[in-house]
């Protein structure tokens, strides 16, 4: 992935992550439901948040053949100057 493509993704991430994290979305889940006998609002923030974790560190951690080293990249091929005969 590009540098700038990563930025880019980054950027929308944590603005996907600010509007879920903040008050009017956040709202959504303040209810007295309970999943497993955990309240809901807790658990959706937990799950939020872990999961805008993992997504940061699995595109951080995620190396496409593009950005392989450069010892793995064969060498471009050189121009080379044309031979002269000898007389």
């Amino acid at each position: 992935m590009s540098h700038t493509l990563r930025s880019q993704r980054l950027g929308a991430l944590f603005a996907a992550g600010w509007l879920l994290l903040n008050f009017p979305l956040v709202g959504l889940w303040d209810s007295e439901l309970t999943v497993l006998g955990i309240p809901l609002f807790p658990l959706a923030l937990f799950g939020i948040w872990g999961a805008t974790i993992a997504t940061v560190a699995w595109w951080m951690e995620s190396r496409p053949a593009l950005e392989a080293p450069a010892a793995s990249l064969p060498e471009p091929l050189q121009p080379q100057a044309p031979v002269q005969a000898r007389e």
